[in-house]
């Protein structure tokens, strides 16, 4: 991982990303795709005001490589915010089952990539 201030980061196993899923990532021309072998699913907080102990929570998944390397300003996706880490932890479910079975491609999920 490159550069981020995260305040909470938290990601799951990686997952080996299948080969429809790797041929939408080639066309999407995020960065070197010829490097990402993986998917990184991460649950990212940050506090919601500097004056109050609140956080939201947003689900952002990277591409990687074997080693969980990604550079953190290229996500292939990343969720709307939320206001509980559960809704974003089941969220995260829903998009590693998807990553599983290489469906990644099929879900409109890039409404809030980039």
């Amino acid at each position: 991982m490159y550069g981020s201030n995260y305040k909470d980061f938290f990601q799951k196993a990686l997952i080996p990303i299948g080969q429809n899923d790797l041929n939408c990532l080639k066309n999407m021309e995020i960065c070197d795709f010829c490097k990402h072998s993986h998917w990184l699913i991460a649950l990212e907080g940050n506090l919601k005001s500097p004056d109050v102990e609140y956080y939201i929570w947003k689900v952002t998944i990277y591409p990687s490589d074997s080693n969980g390397s990604f550079s953190w300003n290229t996500p292939y996706y990343s969720s709307p915010i939320y206001d509980s880490i559960h809704k974003a932890y089941d969220q995260a479910k829903t998009l590693e089952k998807c990553s599983k079975n290489d469906k990644l491609h099929s879900i409109q999920i890039q409404e809030s990539a980039g």
